[in-house]
């Protein structure tokens, strides 16, 4: 293997002057077994290499371009802790920039990094075809799914998952694309979703100098609190024999009787709940209307009990506030649009499983007892039914530990915004995985800190009707990274309501005004109600 050191360049070994350039092949092949020394990280590292290297033929199919797939893997300090997997592309037409693309769920597989970006445009060319460098991480572990925490045992591995995989995946990047053209990147983007906007806001946040602009796309960024509401949720639903637990039944009539007193709020009934201030005004008659009204218990499927009045819509649609705090002083985790059109995720049994499987039991209650089994307890044998938020004991300090590791919610970015750094943030009202009104309250505390116009300068938050979490009955498809980099670059800012496509077979291309939050798109009672033109946004 060659070592690439703190000069490392070109792409074959050994060039003379006056030799002729590589070709993209030889430029490409001769990047197999090379070594990246620990140094050209600012984070602990044994170094890097490279396992493979191998030239990709563009084609009409691929819609790429011509490129060079670069694989290797990042040497972890512990030997107990697993490596950290890259996939590098290498343009053989770069633009001179780099997009990294963040994960999903607690990671494990490195993302596609050949498509669009998370929420961008259908129409223009993918930014590996544009001449991106595009690249990715596993964020240093492998599993078969998402689902699977058991990686945060090993404290390295928790780590990198936390924040250290962005920047060490994005230093062993900037290596190999000097190895390949002679220079590091001009200007680097994170682009993600869900977990992937964290990881774009956390990027941000800790490593401003290493970054030009992110696209954050509805993101756990107050993880530690959302994987908290998910216990809160579980002891709510399954607590005394499952009293809580509410039937797909009676699910699906709280979202469709909630859908049909909204709907129309903002000028016109398309399915969107737009207005949605309006809406949650309505929660406590929607409530009213369906409570039992002869004090039934157990599972009805024709109305609500009073224990699942109390307990689980309780927290699911206003959330919890705790006795202590979080990191940067957060103490709650807002709730979800559940009694304003979002079907609630609480599985299809009322037996809970253990452990809960999501499916069979409430989503959120899986995706918690991961969280607490192996990253707070580290006890794979702990039952997250035996475990209380609002007294958690001796793993208090554990939880306000990891609240700081792994979350995005400081509201400094200071660093990032003297640097000229900018961000596009997307989140989604019919969210059912991250509640909008926690990265609003997020968003909130960068305004509070710099003021509205000087937040204007570098931050743009859209709250999107319809919009659930990637998927839903508005997914916007629009030229995010075509203004993000126009914004970095020449100083235009985005446009003043961007214009969106919706992504959904059923209603392919319908536009709606991508409105900046507090705002939100009203219907001016005349046009074409599938064109963006035909509304505005209204506070």
């Amino acid at each position: 293997m060659v070592m690439a050191g703190l000069s490392a360049c070109g792409g074959g070994d050994g060039a003379k002057t006056g030799s002729p350039p590589p070709t993209a092949l030889q430029a490409c092949t001769g990047l197999q077994d090379k070594v990246i020394a620990a140094s050209r990280s600012s984070l602990p590292t044994q170094g890097a290499y490279i396992v493979s290297a191998r030239l990709v033929a563009g084609s009409e199919e691929s819609k790429t371009g011509e490129y060079c797939e670069v694989l290797g893997a990042i040497k972890s300090v512990d030997a107990a802790a697993p490596n950290i997997h890259f996939q590098v592309n290498l343009p053989s037409d770069w633009n001179g920039k780099g997009l990294q693309f963040g994960g999903g769920g607690y990671n494990g597989s490195i993302p596609n990094t050949l498509a669009k970006a998370p929420l961008g445009s259908n129409t223009a060319p993918v930014p590996l075809a544009l001449g991106y460098m595009t690249f990715a991480s596993d964020s240093g572990h492998q599993a078969p799914d998402a689902d699977d925490a058991s990686f945060a045992l090993n404290d390295e591995a928790l780590l990198n998952y936390g924040y250290m995989h962005i920047k060490k995946t994005r230093d062993v990047a900037s290596v190999v694309a000097e190895m390949r053209y002679g220079s590091s990147p001009r200007r680097m983007y994170f682009a993600g979703g869900s977990t992937g906007g964290r990881e774009a806001l956390t990027a941000a946040q800790r490593f401003p100098d290493a970054y030009d602009g992110v696209i954050s796309n509805y993101p756990t960024a107050n993880f530690l609190g959302l994987r908290l509401w998910g216990a809160a949720l579980a002891r709510a639903v399954y607590d005394d024999e499952s009293e809580g637990w509410i039937p797909p039944a009676m699910v699906n009539a709280i979202a469709s009787t909630a859908l049909a007193a909204c709907d129309a709020l903002d000028g016109v009934a398309d399915g969107l709940v737009s207005n949605m201030a309006a809406c949650r005004q309505r929660a406590p008659a929607l409530l009213d209307a369906l409570r039992c009204k002869s004090g039934e218990t157990g599972h009805p499927d024709n109305c609500l009990t009073d224990v699942q009045i109390e307990k689980t819509i309780a927290v699911y649609h206003d959330g919890y506030t705790i006795p202590y705090s979080f990191a940067n002083g957060i103490r709650a985790y807002a709730g979800y649009n559940s009694l304003e059109g979002v079907t609630m995720q609480l599985g299809s049994q009322a037996a809970y499983i253990e452990p809960p499987q999501s499916g069979p039991n409430a989503h959120h209650a899986s995706r918690a007892d991961q969280f607490v089994k192996y990253f707070v307890a580290r006890d794979p044998a702990f039952s997250l039914l035996s475990f209380d938020i609002q007294n958690p004991g001796a793993y208090q300090d554990r939880i306000v530990s990891l609240s700081g590791t792994i979350g995005a919610t400081s509201p400094d970015y200071s660093a990032f915004k003297a640097r000229g750094g900018k961000i596009l943030w997307v989140q989604g009202l019919d969210d059912p995985s991250v509640s909008p009104y926690a990265n609003a309250a997020l968003y909130e505390s960068v305004v509070a800190k710099y003021g509205k116009g000087a937040t204007d300068d570098f931050v743009r938050f859209y709250l999107v009707p319809g919009l659930a979490h990637g998927n839903g009955k508005f997914v916007p498809a629009w030229e995010n990274l075509a203004i993000l980099d126009a914004w970095v670059e020449k100083g235009e800012p985005p446009p003043a309501a961007p214009i969106a496509f919706d992504n959904n077979t059923a209603t392919k291309n319908r536009s709606r005004p991508l409105c900046v939050y507090p705002m939100w798109p009203k219907f001016d009672g005349t046009g074409d109600v599938n064109l963006a033109a035909s509304f505005s946004c209204s506070e």
